[in-house]
Parts: structure tokens; sequence; C-alpha cells
């Protein structure tokens, strides 16, 4: 293939793939939108906009102009900077006596009934947690909730409020909430029913029906609590996402810092959209391969290029892809998309790319 018509087809894939990307309903789901700075707990409805609790739970609001332990990194529950920008909120998801903290989160639009929707959500666990939580979920109402309640929001209790129409979606553990210094990463495709508004996120058990982890041995004389910082909140449209056969495409946020390999949490999103793509077709197999820019012996160039190419394939491997399904190899600098002669150009050039065929059983 001529390398004009390369790039050109290289880039058309990078545009559609932005196409098919459905905005973010969650309003304010990254919590940077705030009418002041925080200054006292549980007042993350006073300090955040769109957001609030829906019960007397108290959540609280950090950001990096908060005051009185409600600053970023450091707060009164630990240390941790945000997944992005300068705020996150923070609540309780176990507490003795069945208490439990939520937060509530408007949409932008109500969900279109039948429809298939991903719910996503960053969770970092709290440095002074004695207890991590494994259940986690969304709670979706067609009405804002302000329920005179601060224990765990089962059916039975939501009936009691006549809150006429919920559903629960449990979350999936795709990257570990048990890491205190890393955030963690939690999903749920679901079908929408068509009158969901309003998403909750928490702990729904009581404390007898919640699996919990002890973290560590030495808190065992601490009160059993576990608080979980959050950030990242969306919910978007799943289009469904397609590649266009035996045609060369990159990922937009699958880009490498100079000299390095490692897989960043922004091309960890990008990657699983592929491997999405894989576990659902599973007659199709995968070609990847590597790109440096030409700063470096064509050597290390061509060990940089493999390995960028490895560590891709190993992040799908690890989550379930037959390594027969996946080639990867390392080109270094040899087939660049643009002259390496400024920055920009040797950003774009620092790259992976896949290729998409028919699966051939070698067996």
């Amino acid at each position: 293939m001529a390398p004009d018509k390369r790039i050109i087809l290289i880039l058309l894939s990078v545009f559609l793939c932005k196409v098919i990307r459905s905005q973010n309903l969650v309003l304010n789901g990254s919590f940077e939108s705030y009418l002041e700075c925080p200054k006292k707990k549980g007042t993350l409805e006073d300090s955040c906009k769109n957001i609030k609790a829906p019960t007397k739970g108290s959540t609280d609001y950090f950001h990096e102009c908060g005051l009185n332990g409600l600053g970023i990194p450091k707060n009164f529950n630990g240390e941790q900077f945000a997944y992005e920008g300068d705020a996150y909120a923070g609540l309780y998801l176990y507490s003795p006596n069945n208490y439990r903290e939520y937060i509530q989160f408007e949409l932008g639009e109500s969900l279109k009934k039948g429809k298939t929707y991903k719910a996503s959500i960053r969770l970092c666990i709290a440095e002074n947690s004695v207890l991590a939580v494994q259940n986690v979920s969304v709670l979706f109402t067609q009405q804002e909730l302000d329920l005179n309640i601060n224990e765990n929001l089962s059916p039975k209790r939501l009936n009691h409020f006549k809150v006429k129409k919920f559903s629960y979606q449990n979350l999936e553990i795709k990257e570990s909430i048990f890491n205190y210094e890393k955030w963690g990463l939690l999903e749920v495709e679901f079908e929408a029913k068509g009158y969901e508004k309003y998403m909750i996120f928490g702990n729904f058990k009581n404390d007898k029906d919640s699996r919990t982890v002890r973290l560590d041995l030495q808190k065992s004389t601490l009160r059993p609590i576990s608080y979980y910082y959050i950030d990242d909140v969306s919910v978007q449209l799943e289009e469904k996402q397609e590649y266009a056969m035996n045609t060369p495409f990159v990922l937009n946020k699958l880009q490498f810092k100079f000299d390095s390999f490692e897989l960043t949490d922004k091309a960890k999103e990008d990657v699983l959209n592929v491997f999405y793509y894989l576990r659902k077709n599973p007659n199709v197999q995968l070609h990847i391969s590597g790109h440096t820019d030409s700063v470096g012996s064509d050597f290390y160039n061509q060990y940089l290029s493999s390995r960028r190419a490895r560590a891709v394939a190993l992040f799908l491997q690890e989550r379930g892809i037959a390594s027969d399904r996946i080639n990867w190899e390392g080109k270094g600098d040899k087939s660049p998309l643009y002259k390496n002669d400024t920055e920009k150009a040797r950003d774009a050039n620092r790259r992976v790319e896949f290729v998409i065929t028919e699966f051939e059983d070698k067996n």
C-alpha cells in the first residue's frame, strides 16, 4: 500500500472513532463545576453543581481549593490526587449499623427505552479505610430523591418512600478498587427501560449482605469502615463499535510518552474498546504493530516498538483474549505517518497500529 494512501486510511479511522463515541449524559460527572470551595464535611450539594445526596448521609466534596481537611491531595481520610482535574467526591460505602452514603447524579436526558448504555465510574479507596467493598451498584430512578434516611437504600425502603420506578445495576470491577494509590474502574452495560433520569451510586446492601475484604490486619482494632473517593462518572450510549476489516487503524488516546512503552490509563480505556469488540466477535483476529519516532538508534527503536506492541497484546490477553488470536511485531521508525521534523509529528509517529482480519485456526 502506498504510504500516502495508508496515512489517509489511518486518519479516516481515527475520525470515525471520534464520531461513534456518544456524549457523557452525567451532568458534572467530573465534579469540576462547583459553587464554592468546600469548607465543611457533608456539604456536597452546597459546593458542587448538579449533584446531590439523595439521603441524609453526609457525602463529601473535595477540591484543590478546599479547607479543613477537604483539599486535594491531602484530606481528612488520606491523600489522593484527582483522577482528572481538581476535584472529586467521597463517601462511606460501608459503616456499621447499615449507615450508607450515596451520590445522586442528574442525567442530561432520560435514557431511551431498549437502547444499550454503559455506566463507568472511577473509584479509589481512602487510606483510612479498614475494609474494601466488593458489591457496589448504581440505582436509576425517574424522580430525584430526597429521603429522610441514612441507611441502605433497599427495594423495600424505596417502596416505603413510594419511589415508583427504579432499577439497580451491579457494577463490574474492571480495574482493582482495593488499591490506596491507584484509581480503579467500575463499569456496567445495560438496556434502558426508558424512564431513567437520575443515577445514584453506592452500596445498597445491608451490613450482613455486603461483601467486604479487610485490607490491613494491623487496623483490626479500628472502626470497620470503607470510604472511597469517586471521580470521572459517565453514562454513554453504546453505539456498535465497528472496525473495517484488513484496514490499519490507530486509537485516539493510545500514544506513548518519549522512550516509554507503558500504557497510560487513557490508553487502556481505548484498548478496552478493542477488547470488547474481540470478545463479541470470536471469528476475528488482531495484528498489532508498534512504531517509534526517529530519535535513537535503529536497534533501540526496533526494541522499543516491539515492547509497545507487546504491552498492548498482553493487556488484551490478560483479559481473556486467546493468544492465537493476537500477533504483534515492532517496526521501529521505518513506517512514520509524518516526517519527524516537529514534536507534534514525533508524538503521532509513536503509536500502535491495529489490523483486524478473519480468524484462521491453525490447529
